[in-house]
């Protein structure tokens, strides 16, 4: 595969997830949701494969451009797009994703702050994952966010289950938009929190 104009593999931060128990799990996870899903770094398509066959609307976005290109090709009823998770509309009713992991905390903090999705599925790394999901200390961004959202640990995922194994393991963080918010929506921009 040739290197993407934005980088090669590290500077990108792909380590693509291999395990079809753990994308078996996300996809069945997904599909007791609604609505439209939106799939952030799709990467090679092992996720986004497994997500056609809900026969949802769904649209799959990685920022290198060769990938894409494959992805298209080999699934053709997914709107692929070549795109920046950080500037990508946030706007599908479903968002998950393979974050990279250098970029997870601005990922979560744009999810967090910007459109109007109702569930979001995050492969994040582990740590990050058990923080925001307060199994531990928990952080400062959960804790703004907390009365709009709903955090849950689903579960750890090995550094095994991705190719290229990384230094650390995986953890998928669920996020659910609250139906009744414990604050009014004018207070998220006083507290930052989304």
């Amino acid at each position: 595969m040739p290197r993407s104009i934005h980088g090669g593999r590290h500077e990108l931060g792909q380590n693509f997830l291999n395990h079809f128990k753990t994308i078996n799990y996300i996809v069945d996870t997904v599909a007791k949701t609604e609505g439209s899903i939106l799939e952030i770094g799709a990467g090679d398509g092992a996720i986004t494969h497994a997500l056609a066959r809900l026969g949802r609307d769904v649209t799959a976005i990685d920022i290198d451009e060769h990938r894409v290109r494959r992805l298209q090709r080999a699934v053709p009823s997914v709107h692929v797009v070549q795109a920046d998770a950080l500037k990508y509309p946030l706007d599908h009713a479903t968002i998950l994703g393979n974050i990279p992991f250098h970029i997870t905390t601005p990922i979560l903090r744009r999810v967090l702050r910007k459109g109007s999705w109702n569930y979001a599925l995050l492969l994040t790394q582990w740590e990050v994952a058990r923080k925001h999901a307060g199994a531990g200390a928990g952080s400062m961004m959960t804790a703004q966010a907390g009365p709009w959202f709903e955090f849950e640990l689903k579960q750890r995922v090995p550094a095994r289950f991705f190719t290229p194994i990384p230094s650390v393991d995986g953890g998928l963080l669920a996020v659910s938009r609250r139906v009744s918010p414990l604050l009014p929506t004018r207070e998220r921009q006083r507290g930052r929190g989304g």
